[in-house]
């Protein structure tokens, strides 16, 4: 019998090995439903104006109800997401 395992889901280590090129703190900012307006600038003490994220990143998941859980991705959609942006898949990643 011979069975071939597909991965679901993969971590930030796994996530590198892809091919994604940003940080950890600018893979959240990706991932944010909402960002500051970059056409509205505030003047003294004005807080932003926050829009929806028009391109965001796929949402990561926790697989335990800890607050120190890794995140997880979905393969599906983070390779969706780098056929659309264009990022080259590394081959030796699994």
């Amino acid at each position: 019998m011979n069975v071939e395992v597909k991965t679901l889901v993969i971590d930030w280590k796994s996530l590198r090995k892809l091919g994604w090129p940003y940080s950890r703190a600018h893979t959240h900012r990706l991932m944010a439903r909402e960002i500051p307006d970059p056409k509205h600038r505030p003047k003294g003490l004005e807080e932003h104006r926050m829009i929806p994220n028009p391109d965001p990143f796929p949402q990561c998941y926790k697989l335990v109800n800890h607050r120190n859980a890794h995140p997880m991705w979905r393969v599906r959609e983070v390779l969706a997401y780098f056929e659309a942006h264009g990022f080259a898949v590394s081959q030796d990643w699994q």
